[in-house]
């Protein structure tokens, strides 16, 4: 009789696995045909996607598998097992990496200003908090009790205090489960006026600014990044998801959170979500914004998301330190981020409703964005308007 019995039971456990495996795999392609990805995209993460893990040498997993290139990224790459953690300009220091750059590059000085600038100081990624003269300037830190389940992270500049003020009023207000943020580098800047007591009456009043004392310039985007993930790590470090956009995009927060929501668990721990590139290579065109020299680095770029608006599992914030700690700097804080989450072992995941290249002659109708997620460029007068008609119980599509 006991045969029978266990059979009976194999089979019963048998179905329960089986019923568990489909019921995910159900999910999975409701959400896929609901908001299918871009042709040629990576696919989709799966239950049985791998878990982070940072191997040895990073360079295989990279790309690095033919012969080593001669540019100086690679090279580097190569032999990199850990960054400086500090900010001494002594031998070995942070400044030791951007010295050998402009020693080893044999065009170094041919270089864009800003490109010369960063690599001189790409390696040095601990800064101290920027705060006013006589104020704490602290911003509080997740209670145990207040834990954020999405974390908006928004990267601005000191002077754009309209954009700032958008946010805080749409997609950025107030809501259950929800904390805004705003990432920038010191308001004393070059050449400009000294925005610091106008930025210290802001951060006093909303106690939502998160100031590093940095230069605030394009090439530093990239320590916003890792700042933040450091913030986390001692101040928030339960947090769900973080969103990390620019303060001129607009989020449509209630969908966001639905979607989010509705993730497998599987999905949800390894996220990194967004408007994906999946071969992307470098420009070799100077003058442009984007221009990167072969002597600097040669291949193609990882696949991941634009910068213009992401979202990353709180899980993945201190895999991710891990990782920037071993993979060489590069200019551009979304290809950063791609090479990054692929040192993991990780795919982005695509997602159609993330358009961050918004045409500005493009219609702004709420009926159009309705379905959207993420959606940059837009002015803060647009992004007010559209949220107030998004908002609107008798809005009809």
């Amino acid at each position: 009789m006991r045969c029978p019995k266990c059979l009976l039971c194999l089979s019963a456990l048998l179905t329960l696995l089986g019923l568990k495996v489909y019921i995910e795999w159900t999910s999975e392609s409701q959400l896929s045909k609901a908001y299918p990805g871009p042709q040629g995209t990576l696919p989709v993460l799966t239950p049985a996607s791998p878990e982070p893990t940072l191997p040895a040498n990073l360079s295989a997993r990279l790309g690095q598998t033919g012969p080593l290139a001669s540019a100086y990224w690679n090279q580097q790459q190569w032999r990199l097992r850990a960054l400086p953690s500090g900010d001494s300009t002594e031998t070995g220091g942070c400044g030791a990496w951007g010295a050998a750059a402009a020693a080893e590059i044999p065009d170094f000085t041919s270089y864009p200003t800003d490109l010369r600038r960063f690599l001189l100081s790409a390696a040095c990624r601990s800064f101290p908090r920027w705060l006013p003269e006589g104020d704490s300037g602290q911003v509080p830190s997740c209670g145990e009790t207040d834990i954020p389940y999405l974390l908006l992270a928004v990267k601005s500049e000191p002077g754009h205090f309209a954009e700032r003020q958008a946010v805080r009023e749409t997609w950025g207000s107030p809501a259950p489960g929800i904390r805004l943020l705003f990432l920038l580098g010191s308001p004393v800047g070059e050449g400009g006026p000294d925005l610091g007591p106008l930025v210290a009456w802001e951060s006093r009043r909303y106690s939502d600014l998160l100031l590093w004392d940095f230069l605030d310039v394009p090439f530093n985007e990239t320590l916003k990044d890792l700042l933040l993930l450091s913030w986390l790590a001692h101040h928030c470090p339960s947090v769900s998801f973080i969103l990390q956009a620019q303060d001129d995009a607009f989020v449509h927060t209630p969908a966001l959170l639905d979607y989010l929501r509705t993730l497998p668990p599987s999905s949800a721990r390894v996220l990194y979500l967004g408007e994906v590139f999946t071969q992307a290579k470098p420009l070799r065109k100077p003058g442009g914004p984007f221009y990167v020299p072969g002597s600097f680095f040669e291949g193609d770029y990882p696949a991941y998301a634009s910068g213009g608006g992401y979202i990353i599992s709180g899980r993945l914030a201190p895999w991710l330190l891990q990782a920037a700690a071993r993979v060489a700097p590069f200019p551009f804080n979304d290809v950063y981020i791609g090479l990054c989450i692929r040192a993991l072992g990780l795919v982005p995941r695509a997602h159609r409703g993330f358009l961050t290249a918004w045409p500005a002659d493009r219609t702004t109708d709420p009926c159009t964005l309705r379905d959207l997620l993420l959606v940059r460029p837009l002015r803060p007068q647009d992004s007010i308007g559209l949220w107030k008609h998004l908002q609107d119980p008798q809005l009809h599509c």
